[in-house]
Formats: C-alpha cells, sequence, structure tokens
C-alpha cells in the first residue's frame, strides 16, 4: 500500500500535555473532596475523552459534574509544560515534504486539540483537527473517523492511522484502516504488540524510519 495520508491520535502520540493534564485533574478531585490522584493513576486513565476519563477517577455519577469543573482548570494550564513528543515536528516535516497529507483525530476537546497543535507549530502541516464535542461521536466510533476521512479528503485504503493505545487501534480497524502503534503514551510495547495485526515502534522517529524513508 502506498500511504497518501495519515491520521494522527495527539495526546501520546504527538504531544505530551500530562503535566497539565495531571495538574488539572488533581485539582477537580480535590475541590471535589477527593484525594489527589498520582501522576501514573491520571495517565492510566486517558485515552478516551474527558468524560470516560472522570468516570474512572471519580465514578460515572459525579463524572459529567466533574468535567464541568476540569474545563476551565485545564485551560488555564493546558500550555504550561506542554511538550511536542521526539520525532513529533519531523516526522510531519517529512510527510509534507513526500507529499502525504496529514490530519489529527482526537478525543481531546476540539478547541483545546487545535490550541495545542497551535502553539507547538503543528498546524502548520496539518490540514485538519478533529476532537471531541467537534462532533456527536468519539473514538473509535466508525461514524467520527469515516466523517473525518470525507471531510479531510482521505481514502481509506491510502491512509494511516497512528496512535499509542487500543483505543487508537480500535478507531483504526473499525473503518479498515491500518494501526500504527507507537510506546510513547499510556500504553508500553509489550501491551501494544499483543494487539493483532498492526504495526508498533517504541517512538516516532522509529516508526517514521520505517515508513517515511
Amino acid at each position: 500500500m502506498r500511504i497518501r495520508a495519515i491520521m494522527f491520535d495527539l495526546d501520546g502520540t504527538l504531544i505530551d500535555q500530562f503535566g497539565p493534564i495531571h495538574r488539572a485533574f488533581s485539582k477537580v478531585l480535590v475541590q471535589m473532596g477527593f484525594d489527589s490522584p498520582s501522576y501514573e493513576t491520571v495517565k492510566r486513565a486517558v485515552g478516551g475523552a474527558s468524560d470516560s476519563t472522570m468516570a474512572k477517577l471519580v465514578g460515572q455519577e459525579r463524572a459529567e459534574e466533574a468535567v464541568r469543573l476540569l474545563r476551565p482548570i485545564f485551560e488555564s494550564e493546558m500550555l504550561d509544560g506542554l511538550i511536542a513528543l521526539p520525532g513529533s515536528i519531523e516526522m510531519l516535516r517529512k510527510c509534507s515534504d513526500s507529499g502525504i497529507r496529514t490530519a489529527v483525530l482526537t478525543n481531546k476537546h476540539g478547541p483545546h486539540a487545535r490550541a495545542a497543535c497551535s502553539h507547538l507549530g503543528f498546524d502548520s502541516y496539518l490540514e485538519l483537527v478533529v476532537g471531541a464535542n467537534d462532533t456527536e461521536w468519539k473514538k473509535p466510533d466508525s461514524r467520527l473517523t469515516r466523517r473525518t476521512l470525507d471531510e479531510f479528503g482521505a481514502k481509506v485504503e491510502s491512509t494511516i492511522y497512528v496512535g499509542d493505545s487500543p483505543y487508537d487501534y480500535e478507531t483504526a480497524r473499525a473503518v479498515g484502516m491500518k494501526a500504527y502503534l507507537v510506546s510513547t503514551g499510556t500504553h508500553s510495547f509489550e501491551e501494544l504488540s499483543a494487539l493483532p495485526d498492526c504495526v508498533v515502534t517504541y517512538n516516532l522517529e522509529e516508526l517514521s524510519r520505517l515508513i517515511l524513508n
């Protein structure tokens, strides 16, 4: 297959925003009367949208309340400590130089995702950034992925999805896209390697060498 387009997950794939995420989630939980969660507890909980993450941390019955509290707190924290993962900007640049089109499809709140991409200069290379609340669906719902492919103007058979978690694997598989996973986010190389019919690398630099050289 000749790759003509790549859709990327964001957190743990292109960016490391776990510092700001942990600070914001900790403030919310303490405000709600819970103990402050550890960094690892929050990191293992993320991957879906904020409501599913909060359900893991405070329970389903209080998740909606927690998300309402989270948004303004996170917006005050989100760029402090946000970093581009090694190889991310270089991979986007190589894709551009090779004529491979790129987009982001994430469960991060859409405006927050676009703010992160703009802050790091990714938006110079990305044609599209789609996040949670931009549509009525969330990953791994195939309707979201197909709508994004249509908006992106990309074909399933020549597009791959790059992510860091089983959510991303399921997002790709739901529409018949090939999944390429990096172990720079919420799951280890060994955990990701247990998923069938996908390519797993340790980082974006290794992945870039594999598919772009």
